[in-house]
């Protein structure tokens, strides 16, 4: 049997249309870029998509091409510079080399500045490159899911979980798919169905309801020939004309009709529970409040405060000060939090040095999100802010805040970073000299995703509704292009 040769790459933003930060070549490469050869050994045994495409490729004896492993930080449009400098040595590689097939790891709610449909345009290109071979991706859970990315796609897969911990796996599936594809036992083909939906990121927690019992449903429809239903929250922040809740299905082309049908049923379900994705959250003087009274009643396990709304793994700034500045003036004490981004102040700590007293004016440069705030600081620790992920989501992975510093203000010691990364694992304060266990209170600014390193290590968590770019309050946001009627910005629906 002639070996299976498959190209494998990676572009992947999640676009906060909101946001004033340009994605440039330079926010991908502090994030998180491998080119060629470097790609394998970098993501095999990963909890990642390439590491799930590894794993099976291996299994199988395929020749893997890589090409190229760009993600960067949410934040806003992805230049047009930045998106050619990535799929230039895909497509190429893919014209150079005859594949026989394709596996890419996007996420969905990807838009550049002149393609709104940023991963519509990969998937395109991607097809004119490769012609008639199988084509197939793994996307986000918060993917906006486009005709277009169906149309030229033999399979797209989305992740199950949200915190995603199941980014592996679901790189491992498509793979799987693949290798059915080529044993001749299957021809996959893609499906969507929507739902008038768009719900802000908390509730679509997987754990929780509606998302629960919809993506059991979905396990439950598929077999040997409806490989795959995924259900695609949607990504709320970025303002596209085909914005919203999804329902994605892969199968052989002799059940299409079959698995639309499921797809339609999954939808319309979703939209009947649609009341079920309110949810309600903490301001942040009952925030403060709490985090006072709880640091006095000498708890096992720490508090943990998330700022869902200044999520950088949502596209928000990451340095919003409005509930950082509150604990500050309630004196509260032992507070942990990971992490602010301010390249001036971490250059200022640098120049100072580890021990030393520095007096800076913190945060709030960016967006409408809270003030710059004057702190008198020790400098505790300086380090260039990169760790690999030990907790359950993309275990393995490396990550960075650039340089980065510690700083400890009155009983608050604050992770201060130079390049936007969302903090979710708990090695986020272990490799900056931190014990998050030991904190009393646990600030962190992450929506979700922290609940799978962090839920084992404190007692009770609240999600504080303070400003950000991540808010779930939809109305504050001037929506231009999603389709509409959309629940909740539309409720006499």
């Amino acid at each position: 049997m002639t070996t299976k040769t498959v190209v494998v790459g990676r572009i992947k933003h999640e676009t906060n249309t909101f946001s004033s930060l340009t994605t440039d070549y330079e926010a991908f490469a502090n994030t998180s870029l491998f080119c060629g050869d470097y790609i394998i050994p970098e993501f095999r045994g990963t909890n990642t998509d390439i590491g799930g495409f590894i794993r099976v490729a291996d299994d199988n004896g395929w020749d893997i091409i890589p090409t190229v492993a760009a993600n960067a930080t949410p934040g806003g449009v992805v230049t047009t510079e930045a998106l050619n400098a990535f799929l230039t040595p895909l497509v190429t590689e893919i014209e150079r080399s005859n594949p026989d097939a394709v596996l890419l790891g996007l996420h969905g709610a990807m838009v550049s500045e002149n393609k709104r449909d940023g991963d519509g345009e990969i998937l395109k290109r991607v097809r004119e490159a490769a012609g008639d071979i199988p084509i197939l991706a793994t996307l986000d859970l918060h993917a906006n899911v486009t005709e277009r990315m169906v149309a030229n796609a033999d399979g797209l897969f989305g992740y199950d979980t949200y915190p995603h911990v199941d980014i592996g796996e679901t790189g491992e599936e498509a793979a799987r798919v693949l290798a059915s594809t080529f044993a001749g036992e299957i021809n996959p083909q893609v499906v969507v169905e929507r739902a008038p939906l768009l719900p802000p990121l908390p509730s679509l927690r997987t754990e929780c309801e509606p998302m629960c019992s919809l993506l059991a449903d979905a396990a439950d429809a598929e077999d040997d020939h409806i490989l795959d239903l995924s259900v695609f929250g949607g990504f709320a922040y970025a303002d596209v004309p085909e914005a919203g809740f999804s329902v994605v299905g892969v199968s052989d082309t002799e059940r299409v009709e079959e698995t639309r049908e499921m797809c339609e049923q999954l939808a319309t379900s979703a939209y009947e529970r649609r009341h079920e994705f309110d949810r309600s959250y903490t301001s942040v003087e009952e925030a403060v409040a709490e985090a006072s009274t709880w640091v006095d009643e000498n708890h096992d396990q720490p508090m943990l405060l998330a700022d869902i709304a200044d999520n950088p793994g949502g596209g928000s700034a990451q340095d919003g000060t409005v509930l950082l500045k509150a604990l500050l003036n309630a004196e509260v004490d032992d507070v942990a939090v990971a992490t602010l981004i301010d390249p001036r102040v971490v250059e200022a700590a640098v120049q100072a040095g580890v021990g030393e007293r520095v007096t800076v004016e913190l945060g709030g440069h960016i967006e409408d999100n809270g003030n710059p705030i004057e702190v008198a600081a020790t400098v505790q620790h300086i380090s260039d802010g990169t760790y690999r992920n030990r907790g359950p989501m993309s275990t393995g992975l490396e990550v960075t805040f650039g340089q980065t510093v510690v700083l400890e203000c009155d009983g608050v010691k604050i992770i201060v970073g130079s390049h936007r990364q969302q903090p979710y694992d708990p090695e986020a304060f272990r490799a900056h000299g931190l014990k998050p266990e030991r904190a009393n209170v646990i600030v962190l600014k992450s929506t979700v995703h922290y609940r799978a390193g962090f839920e084992p290590l404190v007692e009770t968590i609240r999600e504080v509704a303070a400003p950000g770019l991540c808010s779930p309050d939809l109305s504050r946001f001037e929506y231009e292009h999603i389709p509409r009627p959309l629940y909740p910005l539309d409720e006499n629906m």
